[in-house]
C-alpha cells in the first residue's frame, strides 16, 4: 500500500513538474525575441561587406575613430560610457529621460517587456553578418582599450564588430517606441540615434558598424510588424503608456518627424568626414561604364509605377495598378509620406550635389540642370527606395532579403550616377525608417497595409496553385 502511495506521489510530482516546466517555457517565450536570426532578414545579403583596413573606404571609419577619442573626456563621452551597459534595463533608463515616464520591469511591465523583446530581436538581426565577417573591433585593431565602464574587452574580442548589436538594439527600439509615444517621436529617435553613436566614441565599433546596425534594425522592425504577437505587445505597451500619461484620445494628428532633430547635419566641406564622401564619389564613378552603371541609369525614374516595376522581380509576381491594386495603393501612400519627409529635411539646409561641387557632369547630363538648385541631402531616391522596400517586407516577408537588397542598391545608384554623396544616401535610409514608424500611426496606412497583405497572400496562393497544377 505504501509503495502504491509512493508511486502515486511520484506520478503527481512528475506531472506537476511537467506543468511547471511548460508554464516556465511559456513565460520565457513572453520575454524572448520575436524572431531568431534565421527568420530575420540576412544582412549578408542586403548589406555590403565592411570596408577592409586596406581600402580607401576605411578612411571614414578611421576619422570617426579619432573623433570618438577626442570627445571621450567630455559630457558626451561620459554619456557614451554610461550607455555601454547592454540590455533593456539601461535602455529603459535612457528612454525614461526621453518619455518622462519611469520605465522599469516593476512599474511599467508591458513597456519594459516590449523594449526587451524588440531590442533583442534587432540585436539578433545583426547575427548572421557578425558571424560571417568577424570584424576586429577598433580598440583591438588599434591595440588600445575600450573607453567604457561596462564593456568587457574579452567578450568584445570574441564577438564580431560588424554590424553593431548595441546600435541595432537602440535604433530599432526607438523606431518601435514611436508607435507607443508618437508625440515624442523626435526625442525618442534622437536618443536611439545617439545610442549607436556612443559605440564609436568608446571605441567598441567602427562608424560603418553603426551605420549597418541601424539598417539591420530598420529591417527587423519592418519584419516584426507582420507578427500578431508583436502587434499585441505593441498595443499593451501603448495602453500602459496612455494610462500613465493620462492620454484619453487614441487619435493624434502629428507632423512628420523633424530630421534635423534626429540626425546629425551632413558633413561640411571643411569637415574630415567629407573625405569619406569624396573618396566614395571617385570610387563609384568607375562603375558607370559597367552593367551596374547601366542598372543605375535604369533606376533614375522614381514615380510610383517605377517602384512597382522595380520590386516586381523580388515579389515573384507582377505588381501594378491593375494586377495588384491594394499593393499599389499602399505603395502610393508610402511614397507620398516618404517624399514629403525627404522634402521637409531638404528644406532645412542646402548641400551642393557632388557633380556641382566637382564641376563635372553626372552620368545623366540632361538631368544636371534641373538638379543643380536642389539640395543633395538627403537623397529622395534613396528615401523612396529603402522606405518602400521596408513597407513591402511587411506585406511579403518571404521576399524580405530580395526586397531589401534591391532597396539598398536603388539608393546606391544615385552615388554611381553622381547625384548624391554616400552620406546623403545613408541618412536617407534612416529618414525612410523613421517615416515608416510615423506612418504606422496613421489609420489609413494601417488599413492599406492590411489590404495589401491579404491581396499578396491571395495572389501568392493563385501562383502556387498554377505551378502545382491544382
Amino acid at each position: 500500500m505504501r509503495l502504491k502511495s509512493l508511486g502515486m506521489l511520484a506520478a503527481i510530482l512528475f506531472f506537476c513538474g511537467i506543468v511547471s516546466l511548460d508554464a516556465q517555457t511559456k513565460e520565457e517565450k513572453k520575454d524572448s525575441p520575436y524572431l531568431n536570426l534565421f527568420q530575420l532578414p540576412n544582412p549578408c545579403v542586403y548589406l555590403p561587406a565592411p570596408p577592409d583596413t586596406a581600402s580607401v573606404l576605411f578612411v571614414d571609419d578611421f576619422q570617426q575613430f579619432m573623433w570618438g577619442k577626442s570627445v571621450r573626456n567630455t559630457p558626451r563621452g561620459e554619456q557614451a560610457s554610461w550607455e555601454s551597459l547592454y540590455g533593456a534595463k539601461r535602455l529603459a533608463t535612457v528612454l525614461t529621460e526621453a518619455m518622462g515616464v519611469t520605465i522599469s520591469k516593476e512599474k511599467t511591465p508591458e513597456i519594459y517587456r516590449f523594449i526587451k523583446r524588440v531590442g533583442e530581436t534587432c540585436n539578433q538581426a545583426t547575427g548572421m553578418a557578425k558571424r560571417r565577417y568577424m570584424r576586429v573591433r577598433p580598440f583591438a585593431r588599434m591595440n588600445e582599450h575600450v573607453s567604457s565602464e561596462f564593456d568587457d574587452e574579452t567578450d568584445l574580442r570574441r564577438n564580431g564588430s560588424y554590424p553593431s548589436g548595441h546600435t541595432a538594439f537602440g535604433w530599432g527600439t526607438a523606431l518601435a517606441m514611436v508607435e507607443v509615444a508618437p508625440e515624442l517621436q523626435d526625442t525618442l529617435l534622437r536618443r536611439g540615434y545617439e545610442y549607436g553613436e556612443s559605440r564609436v566614441i568608446v571605441g567598441a565599433h567602427w562608424q560603418s558598424d553603426v551605420d549597418a546596425g541601424r539598417l539591420a534594425a530598420s529591417a527587423a522592425v519592418a519584419r516584426m510588424h507582420g507578427l500578431p504577437e508583436y502587434q499585441e505587445d505593441l498595443e499593451l505597451a501603448r495602453e500602459e503608456y496612455r494610462r500613465l500619461k493620462g492620454i484619453k484620445s487614441k487619435k493624434q494628428e502629428l507632423d512628420l518627424p523633424k530630421g534635423e532633430r534626429i540626425l546629425n547635419a551632413p558633413a561640411d566641406t571643411a569637415s574630415v568626414r567629407f573625405y569619406g564622401d569624396i573618396i566614395t564619389y571617385w570610387l563609384v564613378k568607375g562603375e558607370r561604364g559597367t552593367s551596374r552603371g547601366e542598372q543605375a541609369l535604369a533606376d533614375a525614374p522614381c514615380e510610383v509605377v517605377d517602384f512597382l516595376k522595380c520590386y516586381t522581380p523580388c515579389a515573384g509576381m507582377t505588381l501594378g495598378e491593375k494586377e495588384t491594386p491594394a499593393i499599389a495603393a499602399l505603395v502610393r501612400k508610402t511614397y507620398d509620406g516618404l517624399y514629403n519627409s525627404s522634402k521637409k529635411l531638404k528644406a532645412v539646409g542646402f548641400r551642393k550635389r557632388p557633380y556641382v561641387q566637382m564641376n563635372e557632369s553626372t552620368a545623366l547630363p540632361e538631368e544636371d540642370g534641373p538638379h543643380e538648385d536642389t539640395s543633395s541631402y538627403p537623397s529622395t531616391h534613396a528615401v523612396l527606395g529603402w522606405g518602400i522596400a521596408l513597407a513591402l517586407v511587411e506585406v511579403m516577408p518571404n521576399c524580405q532579403n530580395a526586397l531589401l537588397e534591391r532597396g539598398y542598391e536603388y539608393g546606391r545608384s544615385r552615388t554611381i550616377l553622381g547625384f548624391h554623396y554616400a552620406s546623403d544616401v545613408q541618412d536617407a535610409r534612416l529618414v525612410a525608417a523613421y517615416t515608416l514608424a510615423h506612418l504606422h500611426n496613421d489609420a489609413e496606412f494601417q488599413k492599406l497595409m492590411t489590404n495589401a497583405k491579404k491581396e499578396y497572400q491571395k495572389e501568392a496562393e493563385k501562383l502556387k496553385a498554377k505551378e502545382t497544377g491544382k
